[in-house]
């Protein structure tokens, strides 16, 4: 299969993901621009036109050959632009409840009402 490349202007609608009935523009003034920004990185077949590039301060030395992604660069645009990354163990995972492995007797008892 060809990728095909998406080149989207300021009207074009996003099309997929969460916000896909919100266009490139009303992502930018809901200040939504990391997600542009990751889709721009980690999607192979999704560009911007040059104005959009720069209003996303991706500059030359940040632009990737498309179609293609690359997460290495995107993880370098976040550290060099003041992007705090989040951290494993954030968010949904410090309030997943941890299990507690039990042994035979300690099962046993607890059925047994001890």
């Amino acid at each position: 299969m060809i990728p095909t490349l998406r080149t989207m202007t300021r009207k074009s609608k996003m099309g997929f993901g969460k916000y896909k009935d919100k266009t490139v523009q009303e992502m930018i003034d809901l200040r939504r621009t990391l997600d542009l920004i990751s889709a721009y990185y980690k999607l192979t077949s999704i560009n911007y036109q040059d104005d959009i590039l720069t209003e996303l301060k991706i500059t030359e030395e940040y632009r990737i050959e498309k179609p293609s992604a690359n997460k290495e660069m995107y993880y370098k645009f976040l550290n060099e632009n003041g992007y705090k990354l989040r951290s494993i163990g954030q968010g949904a995972d410090k309030l997943k409840k941890q299990t507690k492995s039990f042994s035979k007797s300690q099962l046993q008892g607890m059925n047994h009402g001890r």
